[in-house]
């Protein structure tokens, strides 16, 4: 069966409900090929955990940064977590206001004029109190959101259109030279002659930097840092600060890279082991662990 018929049977099986059988194809999908963004964006329906969603939609953007159905559903999984976050407040009430002292007898010999629940004294409505409602946008088509990126607006999406996104912007200079081995290049992609990569997820702060024009991002942090000896990029240090930064989607494609030269092969498939356990990607973790432990 070839990756297409997989990942066929794959989404059939998302949209009949039948998520274990649906998870089993497109592992398989995934298996054979890590960067099948279609397969991570079904996938993303049908994972137990907020956590394990994020983390598929993040590969996705990994993999290509304008995937609209990736960020909008990163939008609407971020809504639902603030819904949920005012959810466990219960509505606030003020402390009641004291009684007031009564008022003193009147010299006059006339009785003092009552006044009837003063309007000062009201007891502010209930309502004034209740959590502040948030308006999510109705679910789209699929999972949650739109799962293929033709069933979405052509429309950029308001995370796509802030000043601070994290979609890569082309260089000012499109034959800028690699910032690695100089030779000139004219998209946001690999160099075609070492073979490195020009733009970069900032460890820092998740910023797109595009050293070609600056190696410093606008949050301070230098990706110089993770330069060797010989201007090369030390893909090893760079994929452990994605770790420990919680990018696993960044490590996992840093880790890979470096496999090839790595001295230390076992120990770079055994976490790459982990983030697929982590996934719930049983069958490629398992792939890695075994790897691991190859001499």
């Amino acid at each position: 069966m070839t990756i297409d018929d997989e990942l066929a049977k794959g989404i059939a099986a998302v949209r009949a409900g039948q998520r274990e059988l649906a998870r089993q194809h497109l592992q398989k999908v995934l298996l054979t090929d890590s960067k099948n963004e279609t397969a991570w964006l079904w996938l993303s329906g049908i994972v137990e955990t907020r956590t394990q969603k994020r983390d598929c939609l993040q590969i996705v953007l990994s993999i290509n940064p304008d995937n609209t159905a990736a960020r909008r559903g990163l939008e609407e999984l971020a809504q639902s977590e603030a819904a949920d976050f005012l959810s466990t407040f219960e509505p606030h009430r003020p402390p009641a206001e004291p009684t007031p002292p009564p008022a003193p007898a009147p010299i006059a010999s006339a009785p003092a004029p009552v006044i009837s629940n003063p309007a000062s004294f009201d007891e502010p409505p209930a309502e004034m109190f209740q959590p502040l409602p948030i308006e999510l946008d109705q679910p789209l088509p699929g999972f949650g959101f739109a799962p293929m990126v033709a069933e979405v607006s052509p429309e950029l999406s308001p995370v796509a259109s802030s000043p601070t996104s994290n979609v890569p912007k082309p260089p000012q200079n499109l034959e800028a030279p690699c910032a690695f081995c100089g030779t000139p290049t004219q998209s946001t992609g690999e160099c075609s002659t070492c073979g490195t990569e020009q733009t970069f997820d900032c460890p820092n702060c998740g910023h797109v930097l595009d050293v070609r024009e600056n190696w410093v991002c606008e949050c301070g942090h230098s990706f110089e840092n993770f330069l060797t000896a010989e201007r090369t990029l030390d893909r090893e240090r760079l994929a452990q600060m994605y770790s420990d930064r919680d990018f696993p989607a960044a490590a996992v494609k840093q880790w890979k890279a470096a496999l090839p030269t790595s001295r230390r092969p076992q120990q770079l498939h055994a976490a790459i082991g982990r983030v697929y356990d982590n996934l719930g990607l049983y069958e490629q973790a398992e792939m890695h662990y075994r790897l691991s432990k190859q001499k």
